[in-house]
């Protein structure tokens, strides 16, 4: 049944994007949404309602719903909160399409707000409902918006990207700010009570002429159906782009208050992007030019580019910039700098980036650029980008416009894309811009966001890739929580459980002090002494650890002095258990696994260099589980500890199914694992690996 409704509301969702007819329910505050409608370029039937009015914005109003001709396909409710619910219901009630609701102070002000969206959401049924707390959906394809005020609305012809924003104020900013851009559609979704995201993403990648879609995130919904959707795009080649927000404390809590939505931090986007081949993007301008490269019908295979610009400081700067976020510039080869030395004189430096400074009078033509540049352009190239900031007087521009002439012929003529680009943020005007776009040449703007959006880009093959290559794991589950009391194991009692998932763990005792004291002499020396007690997370802080113990007397000197103290650190705790272990020779190299459950999201599998300074090391990878090997194996080796030992592919392979029989515990515990800390786990001097700590919390 639930099936059945979504696919209804998926279908009403098309119907909400290219209607045939769109009514307006509210006052006043409508005309200036029928006036946007007009604005957009629809030529449907457009019908206001309202009991008292006979006319807004010059069309003559029906008194009530249900005095319509038909259901219509759209809808724009602007009325209050409460009466929201009422038309939701009466919408659904006569099957009409989809609806927008512009309205806030929903579920984004606290309880009272969202005990009013559940019942909105009870009474959309399968209505597509947009919102609320939103602007609206537009269609530039077709022509068509349900917006909520007076907006730039720019018609695309052609194959074009996708904007899918949870705020509404970035999909204002974006479609009234930003050209160039061919965006089919803005979708502003607000608090997604009843479409999520994930609709949004269906809905365009069923439209062909989507070819890259940009997503402005404040927290997640429904995440299967969230990876769901962004594997469809993988499987498409449609890129997803994303810019998210919410990812420290005080984000979270201000995006939660935006939106309604549960916020999720920095980590945990950054493995759920990777995860799905979401290209990620620093800022809004960042993402906007990546939607641009990846939007467009020749986006880069890679990262390395060919870059220009008219300055010897300009060009190192690109470098050096460029090489910080990741980019590569390969450089000439002898055969291209004989060759390009027959165009350009002695005065340019034959170098990647190219200092393209030409005497200009003699010798910028179409064919200088076209021809010198394309020089550099071979198969070690997936991008080359023109670097120029245009002069406001048009006489003074003109000298440039024989350079970019040849670059858009250079465009034309090559597989791999031509971009041009401005160091300052308003370096290309608008007009300019349109010229290059109409002729096929994608154009950024600012020397950082240019740089960051071809770094942004230049991951999306490699994402693909990963994700086609091991397509097992990718799609999330719904995340589970328990309700009942949590317990947190001692270490013996942790060791015990994964231990039966394969993990080595020394050879040990536990007991009293007179206990292990008289079991030290069966363990192999040296020896680890512990204080036992599962209230105490972190025993080095506390001093209850104790190293290299090489005889029964040093076990026992030990354990009077941890319980001095630990006594001293809190004195509610008990001192009277303990463990004692075999120490590992010749420890190479420490790592942890970490597992934590989020909220919204599921567990997260933390791997890394581990010990007790491992947060301020920070050198580590976050996945989502479940994970496979091979996804585990990619985080070990991305490590800078992994690299800097140069571990040999046996040694990462006993490693990654050391962590791959974790993540089954996790896997096989998800409904009641809450946290989970094995650190560290030691590699030896054989290949081999052990277990010396273990850290879980487990609902009863």
């Amino acid at each position: 049944m639930k099936y059945c409704a979504e696919t209804r509301r998926r279908a009403n969702l098309k119907r909400l994007l290219n209607p045939r007819h769109i009514a307006f329910v509210g006052g006043r505050a409508v005309e200036d949404c029928i006036n946007a409608t007009r604005k957009s370029g629809f030529t449907g039937q457009i019908w206001p309602v309202h009991p008292k009015y006979e006319a807004l914005a010059g069309v003559p109003c029906v008194s009530s719903l249900a005095e319509l001709p038909k259901a219509p396909d759209a809808t724009l409710i602007a009325v209050s909160r409460e009466r929201t619910v009422d038309v939701v219901a009466e919408l659904h009630a006569m099957g009409a399409g989809g609806a927008v609701s512009i309205t806030g102070e929903f579920a984004e002000t606290g309880a009272d707000g969202a005990a009013l969206q559940a019942r909105l959401v009870a009474a959309a049924g399968d209505l597509a409902l947009v919102g609320p707390n939103c602007l609206g959906v537009m269609n530039m394809f077709d022509g068509s918006a349900v917006w909520g005020g007076d907006n730039v609305f720019s018609p695309v012809t052609g194959d074009g990207a996708a904007l899918i924003s949870q705020s509404g104020y970035v999909a204002y900013s974006v479609t009234n700010v930003e050209q160039a851009l061919p965006l089919g559609y803005a979708i502003s979704m607000g608090n997604q009570a009843v479409l999520n995201v994930a609709d949004y993403i269906e809905a365009m990648l069923d439209d062909p002429r989507v070819r890259a879609i940009g997503l402005y995130l404040e927290g997640i919904v429904n995440i299967v159906a969230f990876s769901t959707a962004a594997l469809r795009a993988v499987k498409q080649g449609v890129p997803l782009v994303a810019l998210k927000a919410g990812g420290t404390q005080e984000s979270a809590e201000l995006a939660q208050s935006h939106s309604g939505t549960l916020a999720v931090d920095n980590e945990i986007w950054s493995a759920l992007f990777r995860r799905l081949a979401i290209v990620e993007a620093g800022s809004p301008k960042a993402l906007i030019e990546a939607l641009k490269l990846l939007g467009s019908p020749k986006p880069p295979k890679g990262n390395r580019i060919v870059a220009a610009a008219n300055s010897g400081g300009y060009a190192a700067m690109i470098g050096e910039k460029g090489r910080d976020v990741g980019l590569e510039f390969p450089a000439p080869t002898q055969a291209q700098r004989n060759a390009l030395r027959q165009t350009v004189p002695e005065l340019v430096s034959l170098m990647n980036p190219l200092d393209w400074n030409l005497p200009w009078a003699a010798m910028s033509t179409p064919d200088t650029s076209h021809n010198g540049m394309g020089l550099l352009m071979d198969d070690r190239c997936d991008l080359l980008v023109y670097f120029v900031d245009w002069p406001r007087e048009p006489d003074v521009a003109e000298v440039w416009w024989p350079t970019l002439e040849g670059l858009i012929q250079l465009n034309d003529s090559m597989e791999c894309p031509v971009v041009i680009a401005s160091v300052f943020p308003d370096g290309l005007p608008a007009d300019l811009r349109c010229r290059l776009a109409d002729a096929g040449v994608v154009t950024l703007q600012g020397l950082d966001d240019t740089l960051a959006s071809f770094s942004a880009a230049a991951r999306f093959p490699a994402l693909r890739a990963q994700v086609l290559a091991d397509p097992e794991n990718r799609l999330l589950p719904a995340p589970t929580s328990s309700a009942t009391p949590v317990i947190t194991l001692n270490e013996a009692m942790g060791k015990a459980i994964i231990a039966k998932y394969g993990i080595p763990v020394p050879a040990h005792a536990t007991g009293t002090a007179e206990e292990v004291i008289a079991a030290a002499d069966r363990l192999e020396y040296p020896l680890a002494v512990k204080l036992l007690n599962a209230d105490l997370a972190h025993k080095n802080h506390a001093g209850a650890v104790h190293l290299n113990i090489n005889d029964t007397a040093g076990v026992e000197q030990a354990i009077f002095a941890m319980q001095a103290t630990v006594s001293r650190y809190d004195a509610s705790l008990d001192t009277g258990h303990f463990l004692i272990e075999h120490m590992v020779k010749a420890p190479r190299a420490e790592f942890i696994a970490g597992i934590s459950y989020k909220p919204g999201i599921g567990h997260a599998l933390v791997i890394g260099r581990g010990g007790t300074d491992v947060e301020e090391l920070r050198d580590f990878t976050t996945l989502l589980l479940p994970a496979s090997a091979v996804q585990i194996d990619d985080a070990l080796r991305g490590l800078r500890l992994t690299r800097k030992l140069r571990l040999h592919d046996d040694e990462i392979a006993v490693l990654t199914q050391a962590i791959v029989n974790i993540a089954r515990f996790a896997e096989d515990n998800r409904e009641r694992l809450v946290e989970l800390d094995v650190n560290p786990i030691l590699l030896d001097a054989t290949g081999g690996v052990t277990a010396v700590d273990a850290y879980i919390r487990i609902s009863e």
